[in-house]
Order: structure tokens, then C-alpha cells, then sequence
């Protein structure tokens, strides 16, 4: 029985600190140049916030994006009045650091300010994948499922050293809860990855523009879009972006230049359809 313990005791340090090293890993790999980024953040004191969104951006293009990155940029463009860049970049910085509460409550308030209805969807996964975006980063999901992974290997290995008894007993009882958590934390991760490939999250730049009931400007319709409207992006063909509205119900073109995706998975800011 001791020895069993002992296997169990070891099993479980190893796990402990392969998830520890995992967090550390996370958190180490998303530094940024500070005292470049000091002087975008005296620039934007000063009022100068054109000079300081265009250092912001040079810092992200650099290739290690930073949630304070972002929600600068997005103060800039907020202090400027342009909502949807400022919805975009709070979104974006968001997708980084989703429990930061300045970053939600600058959200809010640039959704108050740009007046858009903010989409929501009764798909079961969509709303799943939107719910855990909230609360975890894309990474975060995959290490939390990646660890239940193992803590249910451990729960098993756990469960067939022990004798039957009070202790078997809560091994099986932890086996099915970690089996569950897992499946939620799996569908989640996966419905999150689907959507950012299929049905990205974007954000409407332009000041206003025109829905178009095809690709084309012989299209045009008599419904508009307003600067920071946020919509899912369906199809990309040329210089046209296909938009779904109100859980997909309502489908229109705009010009590709006037949208930009949340999504950090795309460096041209686009993915390929």
C-alpha cells in the first residue's frame, strides 16, 4: 500500500510541474520591446495620438503581439473617434488577456459609443466557444485540456493501484468529473477553432458602408453598416467580404477593405476562404 502510494505521489509531482512549466512557458513567450512601447505611451499623454497608434503598430507588426499593445492601440483610436478600430483592438487585446477587467470595461464602453448591437448566436458550440473566449485564451484552453488529459490518465492509473475502499471510491468519483470537464474543455477548444476558421469574428472599419446583395457595385442595397458593427466574416472573394448577421440569418457583401478579423491567426489580418 505505501509503495503504491509512493508511484501515486511521483505520478502526480510530474504532472504538477509539467503544467507549471507549461504556464511559465505561456507567460514567457509574450515579452515586448518596453521602453519603445514607454515612448508610445508618453506620445498618447501628450495628445499625440496618431504618432502613438503608428508606434503601437510597428511594436505588434514586430511579431510578439501583447494584450497592453492592443488596448493602447485601441485607447488611441478611441481618443480619436474611431470606434471601430477602437472595438477591434480591445477585441484583440482581449483574445490575449480575456480576464483583464480595463480591457472589458473599455470594450463596453466603445460598443456604448459606436451605438452596434452586439452579435450573439443560439448555436449551442458557437455560444460554448463564445462563453470560454470570455474567461480563456485560445492557448489556456488547449493547456487545460491537455492537462485534464493526464490528470485522467492519473485518475486511472490512481484508481487501479488502489484496494477497494473509500479512497477507490472517490479515484472512480474524480475519473468521471475530470472526463467530464475534459469533453467540455474539448468541444470548446474545437468549436473555437472551427468558428476562427470558418466564421471569423470581424469588425467593421469604414465610417459607414453600403450591404450589397452580391459581390459587385451594381449590388447595392438600402441597408448600411456603421464604423465598429461586429459581424462574421463567410467568404472572401477578391475584393468583396461576405458578412453573416443575426446568427447568419442575414447574409450581404462589402468591400473587403472596409472589415479587418479579430482573429490573431492571420497576419495579413484575412484568412483564406
Amino acid at each position: 500500500m505505501i509503495r503504491n502510494l509512493a508511484i501515486i505521489s511521483f505520478v502526480g509531482i510530474v504532472l504538477i510541474a509539467s503544467m507549471a512549466g507549461g504556464m511559465i512557458y505561456l507567460a514567457s513567450n509574450n515579452s515586448i520591446d518596453v521602453e519603445t512601447m514607454m515612448v508610445a505611451n508618453q506620445l498618447y499623454n501628450n495628445g499625440k495620438f496618431s504618432t502613438a497608434a503608428q508606434i503601437y503598430e510597428q511594436l505588434i507588426s514586430q511579431g510578439k503581439p501583447h494584450s497592453s499593445l492592443y488596448y493602447n492601440l485601441g485607447n488611441t483610436y478611441f481618443a480619436q473617434g474611431d470606434f471601430g478600430r477602437a472595438i477591434l483592438n480591445y477585441q484583440r487585446a482581449s483574445r490575449l488577456d480575456p480576464r483583464d477587467p480595463e480591457i472589458r470595461a473599455n470594450l463596453a464602453l466603445a460598443r456604448e459609443q459606436s451605438a452596434n448591437e452586439i452579435p450573439e448566436s443560439s448555436n449551442p458550440f458557437e455560444g460554448l466557444a463564445i462563453f470560454t473566449r470570455s474567461w480563456f485564451t485560445l492557448n489556456e484552453i488547449a493547456l487545460i485540456s491537455l492537462g485534464l488529459w493526464f490528470l485522467l490518465g492519473f485518475m486511472i492509473f490512481t484508481y487501479r493501484q488502489l484496494q477497494p475502499g473509500r479512497m477507490r471510491t472517490l479515484a472512480l468519483n474524480g475519473m468521471f468529473i475530470t472526463l467530464l470537464i475534459l469533453l467540455v474543455a474539448g468541444v470548446s477548444f474545437g468549436s473555437r477553432l472551427y468558428l476562427d476558421r470558418t466564421k471569423p469574428e470581424a469588425v467593421i472599419i469604414a465610417d459607414q458602408v453600403t450591404i450589397n446583395s452580391s459581390p459587385g457595385e451594381n449590388f447595392s442595397t438600402d441597408f448600411s453598416l456603421t464604423s465598429g458593427t461586429e459581424v462574421k466574416l463567410l467568404d472572401i472573394q477578391g475584393d468583396w467580404a461576405k458578412l453573416g448577421l443575426a446568427n447568419d440569418i442575414y447574409e450581404g457583401w462589402i468591400p473587403l477593405s472596409t472589415i479587418e478579423t479579430v482573429s490573431l491567426s492571420y497576419p495579413s489580418g484575412m484568412p483564406t476562404f
